[in-house]
C-alpha cells in the first residue's frame, strides 16, 4: 500500500509517518510512505498512491482546497483530510473525501481510516467469469473458493457452485491477493470465510471442505495467522 503525506509541519509529518509505520507492522501490510512538503513536488510525482493524507495549512491553504488540486491529477486515490475546522466537512464531500479528520488526530483515527479503505477496496472488487449464456459478475467478498476441475472452473459462493469457462488462472489473477490464498494447486480460498482447519483440510463458513497440499501446510498456518492479525478491523 502506497501512502502519500502532504504536510508542511514537521510534527505532523512525524506523527503520520509513525502511525502509518505502526499500522503496517501491526496489520502485516507492506506500506510505502512518501512525504511532500510542496504541491509542486506532488504534481511532478509519477507514482500513484492508494491513500493521500492532506494536512491543514499545507502551503498555507485549507486541506479542502489542496484536495481540489489533488483531484485534478488523481481521481482514484482515497483522500484523507486533516482539518482544524470541522465546518469544512461539508465541502469535503465535493472532492470525494474518504475521511475527514478533525484535529487533534489520534493514531486510532489513522488506523480507522486505513481499515475502512482496505475494507472498501475488498468489497468493491468484482470477478468476471464466462458462464452458460454469457458472463457473470461476482463480488469478491461473496466468493468462498475457486476450484480447477479438468476443463472448467467452479466458483463457490455461500449457496452455489457455479461452473465457468473462464480459466482457473484468469480468475485467480482477478482475486485481491490480500484476501485469497492458493492452498492447493486446484483450490484458491477466501481467507475471510475460513471457519476451521487442521493439517489436511480447511472448512469454510458454508461448511464446504477443501484440501491443503502437504507442501502448503506450514505456509497456510503462517499466512492465515497474519491475515487474522491484519484484519481485526474496528467497526
Amino acid at each position: 500500500m502506497t501512502i502519500f503525506i502532504m504536510s508542511s509541519e514537521p510534527k505532523t509529518v512525524r506523527f503520520l509517518t509513525g502511525a502509518v509505520k505502526t499500522y503496517g507492522e501491526q496489520k502485516y501490510v507492506d506500506v510505502e510512505t512518501k512525504v511532500f512538503r510542496k504541491m509542486r513536488d506532488y504534481l511532478l510525482e509519477f507514482e500513484r498512491p492508494d491513500v493521500i493524507f492532506i494536512d491543514d495549512n499545507f502551503e498555507l491553504k485549507p486541506s479542502v482546497e489542496n484536495a481540489r488540486v489533488v483531484r485534478t491529477k488523481d481521481a482514484r486515490a482515497a483522500v484523507v483530510l486533516l482539518s482544524s475546522n470541522p465546518e469544512r466537512v461539508f465541502e469535503a464531500f465535493a472532492v470525494k473525501t474518504h475521511r475527514f479528520l478533525t484535529k487533534p488526530v489520534t493514531q486510532a483515527d489513522i488506523f480507522d481510516a486505513l481499515d475502512s479503505y482496505r475494507k472498501e477496496l475488498y468489497s468493491d472488487r468484482v470477478i468476471l467469469a464466462k458462464v452458460d449464456h454469457g458472463f457473470r459478475v461476482f463480488p469478491s467478498e461473496e466468493v468462498f473458493a475457486v476450484i480447477a476441475d479438468d476443463d472448467h472452473t467452479s466458483i463457490m459462493t455461500r449457496d452455489e457452485l457455479v461452473d465457468s469457462f473462464t480459466t482457473f488462472t484468469n480468475i485467480e489473477t482477478q482475486l485481491p491477493e490480500e484476501y485469497f490464498y492458493k492452498c492447493h494447486r486446484s483450490y484458491v480460498i477466501n481467507l475471510k470465510h475460513v471457519a476451521k482447519f487442521n493439517s489436511e483440510q480447511i472448512e469454510l463458513t458454508n461448511h464446504a471442505v477443501v484440501p491443503i497440499s502437504r507442501r502448503k501446510r506450514l505456509e497456510f498456518h503462517v499466512r492465515y495467522s497474519e491475515f487474522v492479525k491484519g484484519h481485526t478491523f474496528h467497526e
